[in-house]
Parts: C-alpha cells; structure tokens; sequence
C-alpha cells in the first residue's frame, strides 16, 4: 500500500476524496489531508507519504509553493496536482515544479485510476534508486571504517546524505546513532549447524541469526550494513538499549548470541569512524571476559583491566579430576576462566587451554585405553575450542570434557558395558554393508533396544547410527582411494541402497564429492 496525503481549501472536496474514493483499489491508503499548503507540509515533514494528491489553489500557502519546497526537501514524494481551472498556465506551473500529474475537477475516477498506476510506477523506480544508493553507501562506509573517515571526508558527506534520504530526514542533517551489531561464536555456530537445535537438512544457527538481524529495519529504523559474516553496522535516529532489547528478545537464541553496542549520543560519520576501532576492540574484549550476548551503550567509559593473577596451577587440576572432586574443578575453571583475559586476546587463554588438556589426558588417561580412544575420536573437543571468542564459552566447553573424564574413571575397567559395546562395534564392523537395525543389534546380544542406545551413547560418545555411519565411511574412503570400483557400486557395498543419498552423506562428512575425494586421493592431495 502507497500512502497519501490529500490536501484541499474545499472541504466537500477533501472529505470526498479522503473518503469515497476506492484507494485501496489503487494499493492507496490515505493517512492525512489538510486544508492549505502550510498545514500539509507540516504532516508531510512527520509522515512522510509516497505521495501528494493536492489542490493548486488555497490560501495561506498555495500548492505550486507546497510542491517547491516538497520537491526540493523530499524528492522522493510523488505530487499530482488538482484543480479547478481548465487552463493550460496551470499545469505548466505543476508539471515545472515536480508535479507528475495532473487533475481536473470533478475528479474522473477513471482517470485517477490512470494516473496512479502512473505514479505506483513513479514510487517504484524512485525506492530503486534508493535502494542501490543505500547499497552504495553501504560499500561507502566498509571503506570508510576500514581506511579512516580523515582521508575521505567526502565520500562521508556523500553517504550521509544517502543516509537523510533515506531515513527521510532534513538535508542539513548530519548526526545519527551508530549500533556494532556482532554474532558472538559466529565461526562456532556458522561450524556447528545442531548448536541451537536444527534438525537435519536445515538452516545453520548462524544462518538463521542472519535472517533475523536482517529483519531489524522492520522494527527500528534505520540502515543496515554487513561489514563481514556476523558483524553489521545499524544507522539510525532512535538508538537506545530499551528498544534494541526488545527487538533482541523477540529471539531466544538472539539474547545469547547477538551483542549490541551503542554510540550514546547522535554523531557524524566522521566521528564515528575515528571512534570505531576502539568500538571493535573493546567489543572483542567484553565478550571474550564477560561472555556472549551483551548489550552496551557505555563502552567508551569500559576501562581494560588484563589479567593480574597468574593461571592456576594445572597439578591442582589433575589431582581433582583424579579424586573426583567436581567441587574442585569447578573452583579451578573459575580462577581460570573467570580471573580476567591476559594481556593480548582470548587466543593465549585457547594455547593455555589446549596445554591443560593434554597434561590432564596424559595424566588420566595413561592406563584407561578407553578413555584413550574416546577422546582421541572426539576430534571436535579442540576444533571446537578454537572457533571460540568467549573465555565463558570455553569454561563450558573446558567442564564437558572433565566431566566426562571423570564419569569414565568412576566406571570400571572391566565394567560389562564396555565390553558389550565393544562386542557390538566388532559386530557392526563386520556388517556395515548389511540392513543394520537396532533392534537386531540388541537381539543378538539379548538387550533392550533403548538400554543398548544409552549405554552405547555413554560409552562412545555417539549414537548408533553415527557410529554406522562412521564406519561406513571409513570403509568407502578405503575403497575410493584403494580401488577403482564404480561410486554406485561402493555406496551399495557400505550399505547404501541409494547412490544419491550416499553422495550427500559422505560430503557432509568429508567436505567432498565421492568422485573429489577419489581425485585428490590419486593427486596425493587429500586435505
């Protein structure tokens, strides 16, 4: 629906053109009328309509004067002109000033008809126009805050002024409000598609964070620039924490992905870009020390404080997870993670981490080949923590792996579910190419279908059908580089009664096509 604005001295005029006319039949709504040029721009200037339906002749201020100033402030309104007055001066006038059409009265519905399909047409290459000039200014501004607002005051000028057009504000405007908008753990989630519960086949949870970040000029006005995946500048007249909360909430995940930070104050552009690579680096380090998911407009008063304490001892760790002292540990994943970020960035607290971890293994695990091999497969442990910003998300991360370090030592080594589990490994090693369901699994070694899926999960860390799978794919990497056997007959060998399903399978896994991966394994350039 295109909005109107109808302005008429006559009032039998106006009341019948705002409310007998089938606008809504011409995709119109009327938001306003007014009586004379003055009282009209003043509605325009807070409304801003599509488009202007005005008479010519009115006191106080006229409609060819009207039509001036609203062409020269807002080029953007489209303005038809009404008159009484079947003569040729006239619409000279109208047509010279901006106007796009031209009405006699009685208005002919038919020919109002006409002209707004005329003007729909109008409205629709002029929000083109904008809108490729918003995404120029949206380059504009990557290279402004990428090479400093000092050496290109002019292209700053420039992307104000698309900014004003588009915000619909004055032209002598040159302040707005500047929001950093960044998806916390991007890597982590763009890496991780389950991270926030999607099933099979769906959007990645950084996917879907885009789509709803996308959507904020909806709620708040403003324009909306990506710098790079999971970072956006917002520009705006009515920043504040309140309304940005609000919008924030309206997504569960967003609350604890997406962080805010917010110039408090109206500035120019130019200002901003000598302010934003403090903005960067102070939002790098509030997430990495307080977590995801923050909301700030009084960064610039943030003062560093980098980590004083030296990092606990990892003996003390050790000795815990060997006592199973979970109270312990979690004293000593509180000095560590909690006690501030060293100097530098979260990428020293990642080294240290990775060290911890192995001199935690090597000590815990040295005589539990179990344990040996559970955490070795679970590859993603460290994949994982390298893709994190937050030190908050490492804790968590850090307590899973020592939580089930500990569970496995409470187990015993010769615990029964071990070696049924081992039992059923060897049977599904022997079988991958087979139907393999798990109910039969649990036939064969006389236990229930979901007592076999738990224990299964708690001692390998995968379910049935991932560990399938995994074999499986072992098995069809061998033959694809061993072998010249054709991909449908391999996928039908590990158990895939559909070539097409088993491609798809085996690039989620590998990254790569079957007929890829067979080509780097004969280059001798697998990844």
């Amino acid at each position: 629906m295109y909005t109107i604005i109808v302005v008429d001295d006559e009032r039998l005029t106006l009341d019948h053109l705002a409310n007998y006319i089938e606008w809504e039949q011409m995709s119109c709504r009327v938001i306003a009328t007014a009586n004379n040029g003055r009282d009209a721009l003043n509605k325009i200037e807070s409304l801003q309509p599509d488009i202007l339906l005005t008479d010519i002749k009115m006191p106080v201020m006229d409609g060819i004067e009207l039509c001036k100033q609203v062409h020269a402030r807002f080029p953007a309104i489209q303005i038809v002109f009404l008159s009484g007055y079947n003569e040729f001066e006239y619409a000279c006038a109208a047509l010279q000033h901006g106007a796009c059409g031209y009405l006699l009265k009685p208005v002919d519905n038919e020919e109002l008809a006409a002209t707004m399909k005329m003007v729909h047409h109008r409205c629709e290459e002029q929000k083109n126009r904008l809108h490729s000039t918003v995404v120029t200014a949206g380059e504009y501004m990557r290279e402004l805050l990428q090479i400093g607002g000092n050496l290109l005051s002019g292209l700053a000028d420039e992307v104000t002024s698309i900014y004003n057009r588009y915000l619909h504000l004055p032209a002598e405007n040159k302040t707005f409000y500047f929001v950093f908008i960044s998806m916390d753990e991007y890597m982590l989630l763009a890496e991780n598609p389950l991270a926030i519960d999607a099933s099979p086949g769906d959007f990645s949870a950084a996917e879907r964070l885009e789509f709803f970040v996308a959507g904020l000029p909806g709620c708040i006005p403003g324009v909306l620039t990506k710098l790079r995946d999971g970072q956006w500048i917002f520009v705006t007249q009515e920043a504040n924490s309140t309304a940005f909360t609000h919008w924030r909430n309206q997504s569960e995940h967003a609350g604890r992905w997406i962080s805010l930070f917010l110039t408090s104050s109206p500035q120019t552009l130019l200002s901003f870009t000598k302010k934003w690579p403090n903005m960067l680096k102070l939002r790098h380090y509030l997430v990495a020390t307080r977590g995801t998911g923050l909301i700030n407009d009084s960064w610039e008063n943030v003062n560093v404080t980098w980590r004083k304490e030296p990092f606990p001892p990892t003996t003390r760790l050790i000795a815990a997870v060997q006592q199973n002292r979970r109270d312990q540990v979690e004293e000593w994943l509180h000095d560590f993670y909690d006690g501030g970020l060293p100097p530098g960035n979260v990428s020293q607290v990642f080294v240290e981490t990775v060290s911890i971890f192995d001199s935690v293994f090597s000590a815990i695990g040295a005589n539990n080949r179990h344990l040996q091999d559970m955490i070795e497969k679970d590859a993603t442990f460290l994949g994982r923590l390298s893709l994190m910003e937050s030190m908050q998300s490492m804790k968590t991360h850090m307590r899973q792996i020592l939580n089930l370090m500990m569970d496995e030592l409470q187990a015993s080594p010769v615990d029964r579910h071990i070696e049924i589990v081992n039992e059923v490994c060897s049977i599904i090693r022997k079988n991958y190419g087979q139907v393999i369901s798990v109910d039969e699994l649990a036939e064969l070694i006389f236990l229930s279908p979901n007592y076999l899926r738990t224990i299964f999960k708690d001692i390998t860390g995968k379910t049935l059908l991932e560990y399938v799978t995994q074999i499986r794919m072992e098995n069809a990497c061998m033959m694809l580089r061993e072998t010249n056997i054709r991909i449908q007959e391999i996928a039908k060998r590990v158990g895939f009664e559909s070539p097409s399903y088993f491609g798809s399978a085996f690039f989620k896994r590998t990254g790569l096509t079957p007929n890829q991966y067979r080509t780097h394994a004969k280059k001798g350039s697998l990844p």
